[in-house]
């Protein structure tokens, strides 16, 4: 009977356990791997965090692999959302020559937009400075100055590697290979304050998260 009553509270004990929503940790994106594309394609892992001098916020992209030579359209590609809708871009192939420009949403795309919101067209925009993208092994760096950050707004980042192509100040971007978010069954649907994001990154806990 002992033994029946034991089995009993485990087994609600497990249920309670397993119907918990985990809340993530909003610093940190873990994509999970897809064999289907070319490593340099397949995103693992982005993180948030702040540089040594404390004046960037930096977002670390990393993927499977990398590769020196392909096609000249594929790039790695940080989506802020911050008040608008903002994207970074790093050429895929290492030997290509990177321009840090900033690109601001110009259009939606007329596809599924919940499946891939970064389908579209964005124009350049001049006004932004001191955004810096550095090349890493297997992924990029994308730095971001605080004093651009309005603390009043929210804000939100994920990554992707796409294929586009930059005409003019115009960039469009026409098809998707990963999406760091992809294949995750618990996201923060909501972005957070940009105050409560930069709390989290600057807690005792993630002084790793410094770059």
């Amino acid at each position: 009977m002992n033994r029946m009553i034991l089995v009993a509270i485990l087994f609600m004990v497990t249920k309670s356990v397993f119907s918990m929503t985990i809340d993530p940790d909003p610093r940190i994106i873990v994509s999970f791997m897809d064999k289907t594309i070319s490593p340099e394609l397949d995103i693992l892992r982005v993180m948030a965090g702040i540089s040594s001098d404390n004046n960037h916020l930096i977002f670390e992209v990393k993927t499977r692999g990398e590769r020196l030579q392909g096609s000249k359209r594929d790039y790695l590609l940080l989506h802020i959302t911050h008040g608008k809708t903002y994207v970074l871009l790093l050429p895929i192939n290492k030997e290509k020559e990177n321009q840090v420009i900033v690109y601001e949403r110009l259009s939606q795309s007329n596809g599924d937009d919940h499946a891939s919101p970064i389908l579209g067209r964005f124009i350049r925009n001049s006004s932004l400075m001191n955004f810096n993208i550095t090349p890493i092994s297997q992924g990029g760096e994308f730095s971001i100055p605080l004093d651009w950050i309005d603390f009043n707004t929210n804000l939100s980042f994920d990554a992707y590697t796409v294929q586009a192509k930059v005409k003019g100040n115009t960039l469009e971007i026409d098809k998707v290979y990963d999406w760091a978010r992809k294949g995750r069954t618990h996201i923060n649907k909501e972005s957070l304050s940009a105050i409560t994001l930069l709390n989290k990154i600057c807690t005792p806990t993630s002084n790793k998260q410094r770059f």
